[in-house]
């Protein structure tokens, strides 16, 4: 039989093993950053209630063009019980798995600034499918919006893969302006900050922020709201992979959104697999993208693992 002490000290070193490896799991790391201040929302999608078909203008699960509603993944998740699954597939049309619009249960209109971060994983399937060649359409991540505007409105954010390139950008205007330089007049960079990713130049491993299959992501993202129409507004996005540190993807300082009409403020986003006018005779094997760890806050969100990115006051 072993000593009492003995038994004590193997107990203690036991439990202080536990409490370092709760302290660095993903769990813990979501939950502390749920807690910070300034937090608006956290969403794990750990609980079936919230896959029940939402009624707008309710945050929730809403279903697409087929009535398909996003799925409880329980299999593959970055932290918890499980994740939010959009199945893309074959011969769906442009909005086929459905999305989730999330509230952020504030308005941000002009002089405020809110922070999204959630984490995103792709299917070899999501990435490897040349969808502007094969259908004349690309895969959107999500829309920034107002829950009462179309989310094609002019000062809608919406971050989308570029063509066939694999790698992120963002626009405004419907589509009809890009948040790169130069006013989109070559040479201008697609992403910049951390990176910079040259227009004709997507491939460039160095310079450009790709998508990566079958791992988790972090998306991060400061909005800065000025004055509508005027160029004092700042859009700034981050990006990484499970383990690395969020590098800056968009930079714009200085950024005019326009916002006609109304003027509504920001207070919802879309996270889907959108796709624009997707050509429903091709088929394709199911591709798919799954999402977790969706957090809105006033203030700057720490990456998980990690203390919030560098951004500017």
């Amino acid at each position: 039989m072993k000593h009492p002490i003995i038994l004590e000290l193997a107990l203690l070193s036991t439990l202080g093993a536990t409490l370092a490896q709760a302290q660095t799991s993903p769990e813990a790391s979501f939950a502390a950053r749920c807690a910070a201040a300034g937090v608006l929302v956290c969403e794990g999608w750990d609980n079936p209630a919230a896959f029940t078909p939402a009624v707008w203008p309710n945050s929730g699960s809403y279903p697409g063009d087929s009535g398909k509603f996003p799925i409880m993944d329980t299999a593959v998740k970055a932290s918890g019980s499980s994740s939010m699954r959009l199945d893309v597939l074959s011969r769906s049309s442009s909005n086929g798995p459905g999305d989730w619009r999330q509230l952020f249960g504030q308005n941000f209109g002009q002089n405020s600034t809110f922070y999204i971060q959630f984490r995103q994983r792709f299917s070899t399937e999501m990435i490897g499918i040349n969808w502007h060649q094969q259908m004349d359409t690309s895969w959107k991540q999500n829309i920034i919006y107002n829950m009462g505007a179309s989310s094609c409105a002019d000062f809608s954010l919406v971050t989308a893969q570029n063509y066939d390139n694999k790698l992120p950008i963002m626009y405004t205007e419907c589509g009809n302006r890009g948040l790169w330089t130069n006013n989109g007049i070559p040479p201008y960079l697609l992403q910049q900050g951390d990176y910079n990713c040259p227009y004709g130049g997507e491939d460039d491993p160095i310079n450009c922020l790709h998508y990566v299959a079958n791992d988790w992501m972090t998306f991060y993202y400061r909005v800065s709201v000025g004055t509508w129409g005027s160029a004092n507004s700042t859009i700034e996005a981050w990006g990484a992979r499970v383990g690395q540190p969020l590098k800056k993807w968009v930079n714009m300082q200085n950024f005019r959104i326009t916002n006609s009409g109304n003027a509504l403020p920001y207070n919802v986003i879309s996270l889907n697999a959108y796709m624009t006018a997707k050509n429903t005779a091709v088929a394709h094997a199911t591709a798919s993208t799954w999402f977790d760890e969706l957090i809105i806050s006033t203030q700057p969100i720490a990456a998980p693992g990690a203390s919030a990115p560098t951004v500017n006051a």
